[in-house]
């Protein structure tokens, strides 16, 4: 019995990836151009990555001008700075 489970478990499991993207909403509200407005203004110059994150918010990594390495995840739905790092040279 628990063999049978394991295997319906594990099949369904193959199956949800490509279903589950159609109906599950991990787009954030925020436009990604609004996103990455914030980013400039928050200090960002090169953004050379922005994406979405599973908790429908953004993540944006880039440089300042003085060639330091920032990471911001800005809140998908106010646009608030939910957390900011950065790495000196």
């Amino acid at each position: 019995m628990r063999i049978a489970f394991r295997a319906a478990l594990a099949g369904a499991m193959m199956l949800a990836p490509a279903t589950a993207m159609a109906w599950f909403p991990f787009q954030p509200e925020l436009p990604e151009e609004v996103a990455r407005d914030i980013a400039y203004e928050h200090g960002i110059m090169v953004i050379e990555d922005i994406d979405p994150t599973i908790d429908a918010d953004w993540h944006v990594e880039g440089y300042d001008p003085f060639n330091q390495w920032i990471e911001l995840v800005i809140d998908g739905r106010t646009g608030a700075i939910e957390r900011a790092e950065m790495e000196s040279n």
